[in-house]
């Protein structure tokens, strides 16, 4: 939502002549974060890139000190507004709509026709007179789920799924309310995996609840109940809680027996290095593919794993040895779409050092969201649940299966 592809233009980021200013800002532009990090710690690398991979990571106080030093003394004031747009994005992420607000105005005020920040503002904006999101109790608790996540809305029950890929907590016109929420009148647009926009509200729930782990202030996007899947759900269970409190967990993750744990303590994994990153509003996963790293985003929202353009491009004999079609259907809050895709019987994959197998591999062939021309893909939940227990630790920016 709040910022698309990176607008700078090439000469909007350069630093200088060396090889290694070249390498850095190829490896922004393309949004390869694993990899500019890696670079990042080995060179002694501008500031504002240093600031940009701490916000990645979710190193909050570096990306904030660092970048707000380029804003304050950066004499390309392009490089000030793109630092601007990454903490704007940092900010909305952990559930800060006041300086997400700031920072999109500040590039509003040099860029009065940006597109990006344009069309997001109106959220932002609702959201002015409602305290920012904040922990109340943060607490370790294990949960039973049957169909979904238990939760309480403002002391009212429900059961939500937890979805890393919606970049906030949604719900239904039924379920708002049910739930006693107040919905505000800002008409927002937002974008589902297929590309199409929806028209929404927003409404804050003054308590949000998941066990003994309590959040104040959590926005919800609002949809009519005509809207896919809020339209095939019951009550009480037309909604999904967002990336900005799954973050506020911190870690948490699920196991086969169908219990839910949240965990005040740090996750042990054998992982050396994150395999996490944050882009924009989106988490992503670094995930291998024979001798190649592949970069997806982290959808437990979606049944199912799709492949994007740029994988086509990687492995082109895959491609011309599929079967095509034209009717595979993809499903998001804007309802079906079919796409072009290619069709492969399967492919053997690794998260975190944990072989799954995607079968089908749906490979689509044309481009659907933004994030489709630099992703190789959207992880969903048919892979995560081949394991027996997957943990999400967003200290350590680290997805574990087991």
């Amino acid at each position: 939502m709040l910022v698309g592809a990176c607008c700078l233009l090439s000469a909007c980021l350069s630093f200088g002549a060396s090889s290694d200013d070249a390498t850095l800002k190829s490896l922004y532009k393309a949004h390869r974060w694993f990899e500019l990090r890696e670079f990042v710690q080995k060179s002694s690398a501008p500031l504002f890139y240093q600031g940009a991979v701490a916000c990645a990571f979710n190193d909050l106080w570096n990306c904030e000190s660092k970048l707000a030093k380029v804003i304050k003394s950066e004499p390309q004031p392009e490089i000030a507004i793109e630092a601007h747009r990454v903490l704007a994005a940092a900010y909305f992420r952990l559930g800060k709509y006041h300086e997400a607000l700031t920072h999109v105005d500040a590039i509003l005020v040099v860029h009065p026709d940006d597109s990006d920040v344009k069309d997001d503002r109106p959220l932002l904006a609702a959201l002015r007179d409602s305290a920012d999101q904040s922990v109340v109790r943060r607490a370790s608790t294990t949960l039973e789920m049957k169909d979904a996540l238990p939760i309480e809305i403002n002391g009212v029950q429900g059961t939500y799924w937890f979805d890393t890929g919606a970049d906030v907590s949604a719900l239904s016109e039924s379920d708002a309310k049910r739930f006693n929420l107040h919905v505000l009148n800002a008409q927002i647009k937002e974008g589902d995996v297929t590309g199409a926009e929806v028209d929404s509200r927003v409404a804050v729930a003054n308590e949000l609840s998941i066990g003994t782990f309590r959040l104040n202030h959590v926005a919800f996007l609002v949809f009519s109940d005509n809207q896919p899947p809020f339209n095939q759900l019951p009550p009480g269970s037309r909604g999904v809680i967002g990336l900005p409190v799954l973050l506020a967990l911190e870690r948490f993750g699920w196991q086969a027996d169908k219990t839910f744990g949240i965990n005040s303590k740090s996750s042990s994994s054998s992982l050396s290095q994150p395999n996490l990153c944050f882009h924009e509003h989106g988490a992503l996963a670094l995930i291998q593919f024979e001798d190649h790293n592949l970069t997806l985003r982290l959808d437990t929202g979606a049944d199912t794993t799709d492949l994007y353009p740029p994988f086509a491009e990687l492995f082109p004999e895959l491609i011309r040895t599929a079967s095509k079609t034209e009717s595979y259907k993809m499903e998001g809050v804007g309802g079906a779409k079919n796409m072009n895709a290619a069709i492969l019987e399967s492919l053997r994959l690794s998260i975190g050092g944990f072989p799954v197998t995607l079968k089908p591999a749906n490979v689509l062939l044309t481009r659907t969201t933004e994030s489709s021309r630099y992703l190789q893909g959207n992880l969903g939940m048919d892979l995560l649940q081949q394991a027996h227990k997957a943990t999400f630790d967003f200290k350590k920016m680290m997805l574990t299966l087991e």
